[in-house]
């Protein structure tokens, strides 16, 4: 069965692959290619174009709370997955990184041919979704599934560096690491 024919996973499913460490080794992983977001209905209701988000800073505090909703469905996490318990509003590692790969990569990508991409497309109720125990094939499948299956939405060219940044080309660069300490 297609993975976005089963839908988001329900608000309550357990996390599967958590990570311990951004950016962290993630073993026994099946890597699935990203698809179009099953979320785009969702995200139209609470007033957002599914191709055309604006940067999470920007989102008033009501619909912040809807798209964190959705963001822990296509993660298959908790709230306090990325939020310290005692006060959601303080600053943590998986809040930034959160952020950066909201405005990076559900405002700044799209599937190949327009469909939209919003965090279940690559993450499809998953916390961490590579294995990164062999950097040969991580970096082929990345070749694969993300340069050749998706497009900016500014039109730019999309290859290594739109995500990875400028002249890290085929590095592997962990932008999520540097991202949590931003």
């Amino acid at each position: 069965m297609d993975a976005s024919a089963a839908g988001p996973p329900p608000l309550n499913a357990p996390m599967l692959n958590a990570p311990t460490a951004l950016n962290g080794p993630t073993l026994n992983t099946e890597m699935k290619d990203p698809v179009p977001t099953a979320f785009a209905e969702d995200l139209a209701k609470l007033g957002l174009s599914p191709n055309a988000l604006p940067p999470i800073q920007q989102l008033d505090p009501r619909s912040l709370r809807r798209v964190m909703t959705l963001i822990t469905r296509s993660l298959g996490a908790s709230c306090t997955d990325c939020h310290e318990a005692s006060d959601f509003g303080a600053p943590t590692p998986r809040k930034r990184v959160a952020t950066h790969m909201w405005n990076s990569f559900a405002a700044g990508l799209a599937m190949k041919g327009g469909a939209p991409l919003f965090c279940d497309s690559c993450h499809q109720g998953r916390m961490t979704f590579l294995d990164r125990h062999d950097p040969t094939t991580l970096r082929a499948w990345m070749d694969r599934a993300f340069v050749a299956k998706l497009q900016r939405t500014d039109g730019q060219e999309h290859n290594c560096e739109s995500c990875h940044g400028a002249g890290t080309g085929q590095s592997g660069a962990p932008f999520l690491k540097t991202w949590s300490t931003l």
